[in-house]
């Protein structure tokens, strides 16, 4: 984990940055860039860090595979690759590869790309 923590340091360095300046924390809950999403007000555990990386801790034990809420938008799973659109999915979840997306979008999009080679 400690590569994917130096291979984010520039995106993490503009969050902490950014709270900083205005106060935004740097883990956020999903509703504070999804006001409109009223499934985001239930989530207890999902969170954005920053604005464009959703993360989705596994928090049962034995658990593989995890069922989650993606917010309506285009995101990318840091491991595989692959786009969701939003909605409720499952994905696989093993040990060391929680589920994580970042906004399609995004201006650090290609960063978080080269995380799938870790």
């Amino acid at each position: 984990m400690t590569t994917v923590f130096t291979t984010l340091k520039p995106y993490l360095k503009q969050a902490v940055a950014q709270n900083s300046a205005t106060g935004l924390p740097v883990m956020r809950p999903l509703f504070l860039h999804y006001e409109d999403d009223a499934r985001t007000y239930t989530l207890k555990y999902q969170y954005l860090l920053g604005q464009d990386l959703l993360v989705a801790p596994v928090h049962e034990q034995g658990k593989s595979d995890w069922t989650l809420y993606l917010p309506e938008d285009s995101w990318i799973n840091v491991w595989t690759g692959e786009t969701y659109q939003g909605g409720e999915i499952t994905v696989d979840a093993p040990i060391g590869k929680p589920p994580v997306f970042y906004r399609a979008k995004s201006e650090w999009a290609s960063l978080f790309a080269t995380l799938r080679n870790i």
